[in-house]
């Protein structure tokens, strides 16, 4: 389905280059006699790259792309592939490390996800905003190392390395933001 220029919104799959995107921001500028021209920000889902492309032009069409999100829970995981079963079907997906990518990270027991399909085809899944992780390894504080914010290495169960406050201690529950790889908060 094509969309006009006013039908843009932010967080809209779109299908540019006949690749399946997520528009993260645009803006449209018109001078004067000329055509306008609009400057889109978006991420292929595929590859995960974010990439800036400028259309100008009074008949440029823009497609949407079809893309379904299925409600699914994280199973498990063996060496090449990690396995999530569908919410509604019960049935078991199966992903390889080359589509989740850097999400692996993020993958604990019940993780309550949602699959991306484009074309019939699982391309990706999309994370909560944050996730709870388990400390596994962590320095404990030295005494008089308390600057402004001072921060200390914590390795997380899915082997995640990210600051934390000094007062984190292994085995302490920790939420992680799942955007930016940051400490949000100890449970």
């Amino acid at each position: 389905m094509s969309l006009a220029y006013n039908e843009l919104k932010k967080g809209m799959a779109l299908e540019i280059d006949d690749k399946p995107c997520i528009l993260l921001e645009y803006s449209r500028s018109k001078k004067d006699r000329g055509a306008p021209v609009i400057k889109m920000r978006y991420k292929e889902i595929i590859s995960g790259k974010v990439l800036t492309k400028t259309f100008s032009g009074y008949d440029i069409k823009i497609e949407s792309a079809e893309i379904d999100r299925v409600a699914a829970t994280f199973m498990y995981s063996d060496q090449d592939n990690y396995y999530f079963m569908n919410q509604s079907s019960f049935e078991q997906i199966t992903l390889s490390i080359d589509i989740l990518s850097d999400n692996i990270k993020f993958l604990v027991d019940q993780l309550k996800i949602d699959l991306l399909y484009y074309q019939n085809n699982p391309i990706s899944i999309e994370l909560p905003n944050s996730v709870e992780m388990k400390v596994v390894s962590t320095d404990n504080a030295v005494k008089g190392d308390t600057t402004q914010g001072a921060t200390k290495k914590a390795i997380l169960d899915t082997g995640l390395e990210i600051n934390v406050p000094l007062f984190i201690l292994n085995e302490d529950i920790v939420k992680v933001d799942t955007r930016t790889s940051e400490y949000l908060g100890r449970l």
